[in-house]
């Protein structure tokens, strides 16, 4: 079994909203994205995607996304992102989407190897378009989200296991660690994926702080091919 990760995919077979006005290289992105995919991932691998996953507006225009990401081999674990509109409660995402997808919504599910927590995230202070009167309450909000979710981690995990975060904001920005990160170190945790950048990207997209390793897994960052995080999940 390998692990991979894969976020921001940005599927919208039901909706018109070609990706490739945001740039060139999201030209037929789903077909790389499935190609790469099948050539990579097999059937006992697991792939974590940390949100926006369907442009769709409801489980309606979001269930041909969602079939295709089912089709795709390895079991899937996947987490709310921004423009995931179509989301509603945990329980009626779970009944909604494919047999291979698991859903996660700040919580924590034992992947064998490892525990794996998540949350959606928000901006965060170091953001430079942070507006304390728009962002402070989501972000606060978050924040305890994510402790909700590091304590249902910490139940489920066993000495053994490796603990693993994934969220769509990013919780490092330019280098410069926010309260997400201080929470996910004082927690344990060994490796956060995260999504949500797209178009260009700073030095420090992926870096360690407090021996937690940040790793950046958005689609055109990974060139739509999913990454092999396998030797930071598995002890």
């Amino acid at each position: 079994m390998r692990v991979f990760s894969l976020a921001d995919l940005h599927l919208g077979f039901a909706v018109d909203k070609p990706m490739n006005i945001f740039g060139s290289n999201w030209q037929n992105h789903p077909d790389r994205i499935e190609k790469n995919w099948k050539a990579t991932v097999t059937e006992s691998d697991i792939v974590l995607i940390p949100g926006d996953i369907s442009w769709g507006m409801n489980f309606n225009q979001a269930e041909p996304d969602l079939a295709f990401l089912d089709s795709l081999p390895g079991r899937k674990y996947i987490s709310r992102g921004n423009h995931d509109y179509w989301w509603s409660s945990l329980r009626k995402v779970s009944n909604f989407v494919g047999s291979s997808i698991n859903v996660l919504q700040r919580n924590a599910v034992d992947c064998g190897p490892f525990v794996l927590a998540a949350s959606k995230g928000w901006n965060t202070p170091l953001w430079e378009g942070y507006k304390a009167s728009e962002d402070a309450k989501l972000y606060n909000r978050e924040l305890a989200r994510m402790e909700i979710a590091l304590k249902q981690a910490a139940a489920l995990k066993k000495p053994e296991q490796k603990l693993v975060y994934m969220m769509h904001f990013p919780p490092v920005i330019n280098g410069e660690p926010s309260q997400f990160a201080d929470c996910l170190a004082d927690s344990g945790v060994s490796l956060c994926i995260y999504g949500h950048l797209h178009g260009s990207w700073c030095e420090q997209v992926n870096m360690e702080y407090r021996g937690v390793e940040f790793l950046l897994t958005s689609a055109d960052f990974l060139n739509f091919k999913p990454l092999d995080i396998t030797s930071e999940v598995i002890s």
